[in-house]
């Protein structure tokens, strides 16, 4: 598997097959992608970018950034339970390191979709708040017209 492109393919044919997502538009929909970028993407007409990546290992559970975007490694993370090593029990410190790298991952995947979505909402917020001012503006003056004309 030498180019990025194939790379993406590969994982998201694994997502669909695993039954994570059921089509190449559910996955760019919970990318906050259109479909169709996501079909450019595949077909090598849009280019690879690292934010796609990022997004898409955020989105996919067990995937892996640095294989997606270098070809390193694995496709996936290795399993979430800790497995003993040389038949040694981990310690309830060793567990507890585990389970915190775990879910500092998962943070940091979260922020990365989360992000972009946060600057959306605050800026729909900003664009309501305008809108309810110009509203408020024009009921004012549609008063004072109503006023003004003369009564029948």
């Amino acid at each position: 598997m030498n180019s990025r492109v194939e790379r993406v393919r590969e994982a998201l044919e694994w997502l669909k097959a695993n039954g994570v997502f059921r089509s190449n538009r559910a996955i760019a929909e919970k990318m906050g992608y259109n479909p169709s970028m996501l079909s450019q993407v595949i077909t090598g007409k849009s280019a690879v970018s690292q934010r796609f990546v990022q997004t898409l290992c955020a989105v996919a559970p067990g995937l892996r950034q640095d294989w997606v975007w270098n070809g390193k490694g694995e496709m996936l993370m290795p399993q979430i339970t800790p497995e003993p090593l040389s038949g040694e029990v981990p310690t309830d410190y060793e567990r507890l390191t585990f389970i915190m790298e775990q879910m500092a991952q998962l943070v940091k995947s979260f922020s990365i979709v989360v992000g972009p979505l946060d600057n959306k909402v605050k800026s729909l917020e900003k664009t309501v708040r305008e809108q309810d001012k110009k509203i408020k503006q024009l009921e004012k003056e549609l008063q004072q017209i109503k006023k003004a004309a003369p009564s029948k």
